[in-house]
């Protein structure tokens, strides 16, 4: 359901609950001018200035910036954002309880860059009793950089088939039915750990960026030390990958 910002009405609340997603135009349209050079301003820190941890991907043979998690701590401007009335406040609204900060990451697609196979996060955070993920567009997300596809299934809170890397039952990934989330600078998508989605390589000339963030319920407990400590040594044993599942299509180099 595509809504625009405001109040949040017994109609998005209902789609919400049925579908496990809203879609919220230009959510972020008044300052995402500053959530870009804030993230622009993370790349560009030295390795030994930086609490965020970046990862890259091989592209036409070079390695290219695909992936920065864990970066709250380096910069006020997003901390103070992400924290705020317009993600955290809408998203405490929105279910009509209190949420922590799970983990925070910004995924870059450049010209070339890989795409995710069909999962759904449930499967990364097995501990949690459920959790919301805010997805902000930082450029145009479209069908050529490699935007996120859904499939709109009634939201039932229950797993579907999945593979031991975590994704989706391939047989079961072509049964359902997928649709793009196209998206422009400032748009928002909030979405339960549920909703299937996945993502295409980028075959357009100019990256793709987007931030995403991971709230958890605050009874659960502020938890995102404890899974920044699991998720280190999670990607120890599986050094080919960038998250705790097996999703990524590309190939991880280093970090």
């Amino acid at each position: 359901m595509r809504i625009d910002t405001g109040q949040i009405t017994d109609k998005q609340i209902k789609s919400w609950n049925t579908y496990g997603y809203v879609y919220c135009f230009s959510h972020l349209k008044k300052n995402i001018s500053q959530y870009i050079q804030s993230v622009k301003e993370i790349e560009s820190l030295n390795k030994k200035n930086r609490k965020s941890l970046f990862y890259y991907e091989e592209v036409e043979g070079l390695p290219k910036l695909c992936r920065i998690e864990k970066f709250l701590e380096d910069n006020k401007f997003l901390k103070k954002q992400i924290l705020g009335e317009d993600i955290l406040g809408y998203i405490n609204k929105l279910n009509s309880k209190s949420f922590y900060l799970y983990k925070e990451k910004i995924n870059i697609k450049f010209p070339g860059g890989s795409g995710y196979s069909a999962h759904q996060d449930a499967t990364a955070y097995h501990k949690l009793k459920g959790h919301i993920t805010c997805l902000i567009a930082l450029t145009e997300m479209n069908q050529e950089n490699g935007c996120l596809y859904i499939s709109k299934l009634k939201n039932n809170n229950e797993l579907l088939s999945y593979d031991k890397n975590g994704c989706i039952e391939k047989s079961l990934d072509k049964k359902l039915l997928w649709q793009p989330i196209i998206m422009s600078k400032g748009d928002c998508l909030f979405f339960n750990s549920y909703l299937p989605h996945k993502s295409e390589k980028n075959i357009s000339n100019k990256e793709r960026k987007a931030i995403y963030l991971t709230f958890n319920l605050r009874s659960e407990g502020n938890l995102r030390d404890k899974y920044y400590q699991s998720r280190e040594k999670s990607l120890n044993l599986n050094t080919d990958r960038i998250s705790t599942i097996g999703h990524f299509k590309g190939k991880k180099l280093f970090r």
